[in-house]
């Protein structure tokens, strides 16, 4: 019976420069995802900090909506879930409609960065003005 065996090529395994460019080129990849990981964690956060700021903002224009016309003029201050407090006041009317300007202060991006992501701060102070309307009599 005749055994079959296996002609040597000259070549075996890996050389040491062909382990050397994958360990590089492994390092680089890793290097990457970890760096763009960072990058998805500071969007998250920030995404997360704007969703709980329009949040806020809404439910102080509710709040306001929610105060009988007669009683704008007074304004007042609403403390807010999340950390944020809204001052409301009434900055010009008509007979027929009030216009109303909220403050809100609480967390929020604050400023830009050239290039980069704002970063975030825990005292950002907006404005919002807009209209309130009185309801018709029935």
């Amino acid at each position: 019976m005749k055994m079959l065996t296996r002609e040597a090529s000259g070549r075996e395994g890996f050389s040491l420069i062909e382990v050397i460019v994958a360990v590089l080129v492994l390092a680089i990849g890793l290097l990457g995802l970890a760096a763009g990981t960072g990058w998805v964690l500071r969007t998250t956060e920030a995404a997360r900090v704007d969703t709980a700021r329009t949040t806020a903002v809404q439910s102080a224009i509710e709040s306001v909506r929610a105060t009988p016309f007669a009683n704008l003029s007074a304004g007042g201050t609403t403390p807010l879930s999340g950390g944020f407090t809204a001052t409301w006041a009434q900055v010009g009317s008509t007979s027929q409609s009030a216009q109303m300007q909220i403050i809100l202060v609480g967390p929020g991006r604050e400023g830009g960065v050239a290039g980069g992501m704002p970063a975030l701060s825990n005292n950002v102070t907006d404005t919002i003005v807009f209209r309130v309307l009185r309801d018709r009599a029935p």
